[in-house]
């Protein structure tokens, strides 16, 4: 009977070693489940957990969110500022003022904006003889704007500024352009041949602006022309021509 207890004690011992592995092995098998689980936090690399001194598994680390760099800003460039547009019919000219400003010439420096700069009643009268009187004329033809563009010629040798001021019609541009030829101008006139009316005048020595000053004064609808130039020698009444002859175009074609 001892012997055959022994050999069931035996057999008790094995069958509880099988059990407990079993056990084991199912506990394994749930922490597996576990860190698997799709619904937990992003899935680490399947590296094994490390284990301790005598075979246990060490606790595995905390998962913890790796820092990315945000997705660079893809905001888009600013546009460019329009070009200035305009329009003319029958003379009346709508649209950005500047627009009728003849191109300068190949090589020219322009000063400021290249597409020209606005002009104020205000900025137009300080620089008349009598600012009164400038200021009134301005008043009783309906000025609307005005627009200007300066540069050196490119030999830099001269500099000229194109002046446009808008009125409100064709007739009312005309009537300011008669007033300033009534006022007269303290210089000699330079003949221009241009077959619109226009004229063009060399200051005299002694006036308020420089003795090396030529003024050429056109209209063109309800626009008022006005060029200077200066530096260097007198320019020819040709070359004045041609300068106002594109200036002129300009505004009679809008192109």
């Amino acid at each position: 009977m001892e012997h055959n207890d022994d050999g069931t004690r035996r057999r008790r011992g094995r069958l509880f070693a099988t059990v407990a592995g079993v056990a084991v092995l199912a506990a394994v098998a749930a922490g597996a489940v576990l860190v698997s689980d799709p619904s937990s936090a992003a899935p680490a690399a399947s590296v094994p957990a490390p284990t301790r001194a005598g075979g246990s598994a060490a606790p595995a680390p905390t998962a913890t969110a790796t820092p990315t760099a945000a997705p660079a800003a893809t905001g888009t460039t600013a546009p460019a500022a329009a070009h200035a547009a305009g329009r003319v019919e029958n003379g009346v000219h709508t649209g950005d003022l500047r627009y009728f400003l003849a191109p300068p010439p190949a090589g020219a420096d322009v000063y400021g904006d290249r597409a020209g700069s606005p002009l104020t009643a205000d900025d137009i009268a300080v620089t008349a003889t009598d600012e009164s009187a400038a200021r009134a004329a301005l008043t009783a033809y309906g000025f609307r704007d005005g627009a200007y563009r300066t540069y050196l010629t490119a030999d830099g040798v001269r500099e000229v500024t194109v002046k446009l001021i808008r009125f409100a019609g064709p007739g009312q541009a005309a009537a300011y352009d008669a007033q300033q030829r009534g006022e007269g101008a303290q210089g000699t006139e330079i003949p221009l041949g241009a077959d619109y009316p226009a004229r063009a005048y060399h200051l005299a020595s002694g006036s308020d602006e420089s003795t090396d000053t030529v003024l050429v004064d056109s209209y063109q609808g309800d626009v008022h022309i006005t060029l200077t130039v200066t530096g260097g020698r007198t320019p020819a009444g040709t070359q004045l021509r041609d300068l106002l002859d594109a200036q002129y175009q300009r505004l009679r074609t809008g192109h």
